[in-house]
């Protein structure tokens, strides 16, 4: 990197973004600016890489410049060969180009009639199912060829801010931390299917276009792994009290099944914990002191407490199946 300081930096990414988009739109960049505000809290948008519309002759592109303190979590050529696989099964935006040495990729600028979605969306009945749809096409191509596991996933991360010496992680870590032994033990005495999921329910991550058409976006935790968690990860994010939650799964799945439905909410009460100590491996280490890692962190870990440190989180592993 060079330059002095953050503007330095930055002025070297969008160069690099200029230079890339500019040989794929054919023309020199004349615009390049990003189309949305980045933000850890309330909503988790724009975090993993820095988001750019490059325009040139009337077209434009939209690049996504990966962090590089998002590498403990995030591989991007994974995470880019996703995404194509992705807007293959139609459920995401077409990627145009990938420099994977860069930790970039470029992809279609969706604009007219689209938009971000958010938590307002979680009311639209047809947006809900749109938002399964697309979920459920990239559960029905090939596999990705890269194992997704919730607990290994949580206990690398816990490790890595138990490394940084957080001060941020909670001082109840060691009964978070039981929960997930307890819960990986009761899943792998049953088993599961592994299928290619998105692995987040990020409303954020959502492209909300006419006739409430969806595309996902971010594909930076896609993996193979049990589908129930790719529903567990949506419902917690979807619904925000548990009568909701069971008629989401319904909706998901199109009958209702009381173990399959904790099996689920098992893994979405789980991916709390995991994002919580992503944003405090943030938090701690990020040089972008601006966005709110903590205050994300702490709004996980407070809900994963209330589902997860509560006798109705036992009932739930042994309801399980």
């Amino acid at each position: 990197m060079t330059g002095g300081g953050k503007g330095g930096i930055m002025d070297e990414r969008e160069g690099k973004v200029r230079m890339r988009a500019g040989e794929l739109l054919g023309a020199t960049v004349d615009n390049c600016e990003s189309p949305l505000t980045v933000l850890a809290s309330p909503a988790w948008r724009g975090v993993e890489g820095a988001v750019w519309r490059a325009s040139a002759g009337g077209r434009s592109v939209i690049v996504k410049h990966y962090h590089p303190d998002t590498a403990f979590y995030v591989d991007p050529s994974a995470a880019i060969a996703a995404a194509r696989q992705a807007a293959a099964a139609g459920a995401g935006p077409m990627v145009l180009a990938e420099w994977p040495a860069d930790g970039m990729f470029a992809m279609e600028d969706l604009h007219q009639g689209w938009r971000a979605g958010g938590l307002q969306d979680n009311a639209c009945a047809t947006t809900r199912a749109n938002i399964i749809a697309a979920k459920k096409a990239i559960q029905s191509g090939p596999a990705l060829g890269r194992a997704g596991d919730i607990f290994a996933d949580i206990r690398r991360l816990h490790d890595h801010a138990r490394d940084l010496k957080s001060a941020l992680l909670p001082k109840n870590t060691g009964a978070f931390l039981d929960f997930a032994d307890r819960a990986e033990a009761a899943l792998s005495a049953l088993g599961a299917d592994r299928v290619p999921c998105h692995r987040d329910g990020n409303t954020a991550n959502l492209m909300v276009g006419p006739d409430k058409a969806v595309k996902l976006l971010d594909y930076d935790m896609a993996a193979d792994s049990d589908p129930y968690e790719d529903a567990g990860t949506y419902l917690m994010e979807m619904h925000e009290r548990e009568p909701e939650a069971r008629a989401g799964f319904e909706e998901w799945f199109g009958r209702f099944d009381e173990g399959l439905f904790q099996r689920a909410m098992t893994y979405g009460i789980l991916d709390d914990l995991r994002w919580g100590l992503i944003a405090t491996g943030l938090a701690t280490r990020s040089d972008r002191p601006t966005l709110e890692f903590a205050k994300y962190a702490s709004w996980r870990y407070l809900r994963f407490e209330q589902n997860a440190q509560r006798s109705l989180a036992g009932d739930r592993l042994r309801t399980l199946r």
